[in-house]
């Protein structure tokens, strides 16, 4: 489709410089035939030279219409490209440079900014860049907060070609300071609400933007500003997706431990694993009374006088067996 129309343009552009070529040598036979008949003292009829002189009228008219059809054209080519990069994988911040850098190219402006509401409802800079394709820093911005009040207040453009001499803005300082000329400022709107303005100046020149410059750059920075609603948006689905897979992996180790909990009762509860606790809690108090038994041999032994330490102890079995013996 876009290339259909480029064609279009391209064939309208050669046949208008046909016409164009035609009749310039027309207007030189013309030229010529008149002083053919100046010299016999002759005049061309005032029909003659009124069709010459609508002609060059028409052509001019023609030329100016397709200059503007070019130039709208050269602007949508711009727009779908912008469109393309904010659904690339640029970042946003190159994608904002960008967007500004078209709109200086396609309109004449010195500077452009795109402003834009935060979280507190105040105005910030989202991108802010000059004719040479470079940022501007905060000690080179300079914009009229007049201009920019005036359109956010009427939700309509405000352009003046000549801020000087303008009335509207009659000692302005920070119009008469910065010597502006040039201003165009355009709010933005997302789903009826404002979230910003694009703003663009010069202080050089004057005239350098028109009414029919609005809507282009309308869609340029509702564009830019769509940009970096999604930004936003994807940044709080990322954030949410990673908490929701912090909570994923907490569950996990809770149903891990579940599922160990009740593996465990299922040993546990076994025959063959009650034998074994019964037989250990056997063993354990098996080990309980000799060791009490130890301990109240060793008391009584103290308390006569012929302690020994328990290793050199011998079972009363064996005593028994040595006092037979010596007998």
């Amino acid at each position: 489709m876009a290339t259909m129309t480029e064609d279009s343009v391209q064939e309208l552009e050669n046949s208008i410089d046909r016409l164009g070529s035609s009749t310039r040598k027309m207007d030189s036979v013309l030229a010529a035939l008149f002083e053919v008949f100046s010299d016999r003292g002759l005049k061309p009829t005032p029909h003659l030279q009124q069709a010459q002189e609508s002609l060059k009228k028409h052509l001019t008219e023609v030329q100016s219409a397709s200059d503007r059809v070019t130039t709208r054209l050269q602007q949508m080519r711009e727009l779908i490209r912008t469109s393309a990069l904010i659904t690339s994988k640029l970042e946003l911040e190159d994608v904002l440079e960008e967007v500004m850098d078209t709109v200086i190219q396609l309109t004449g402006a010195e500077r452009a900014y795109l402003m834009l509401y935060d979280q507190q409802q105040e105005l910030q800079i989202r991108a802010a860049r000059n004719w040479d394709q470079k940022s501007l820093s905060k000690d080179e911005v300079g914009l009229s907060r007049t201009v920019i009040e005036d359109a956010l207040a009427t939700k309509e453009a405000v352009i003046t070609d000549n801020a000087q001499a303008d009335k509207r803005f009659e000692n302005k300082a920070s119009i008469v300071v910065q010597n502006l000329r040039s201003i165009i400022c355009i709010p933005l709107l997302l789903g009826g609400n404002v979230v910003g303005v694009l703003y663009a100046d010069n202080r050089f020149r004057k005239e350098v933007f028109q009414q029919e410059n609005v809507p282009i750059l309308t869609a340029f920075g509702t564009q830019a500003a769509i940009a970096i609603t999604n930004a936003k948006l994807f940044g709080q689905v990322k954030e949410n997706l990673e908490e929701a897979e912090r909570v994923i992996r907490e569950l996990r180790i809770e149903v891990d431990q579940g599922r160990v909990s009740s593996q465990v009762d299922e040993i546990t509860g076994t025959d063959y694993f009650k034998v074994l606790a019964e037989t250990a809690s056997e063993l354990r108090a098996r080990s309980m009374h000799r060791r009490d038994e130890v301990t109240a041999a060793e008391e009584k032994a103290a308390k006569t006088g012929e302690a020994k330490p328990a290793s050199e102890k011998v079972p009363p079995k064996e005593e028994k067996e040595s006092d037979t013996k010596k007998v």
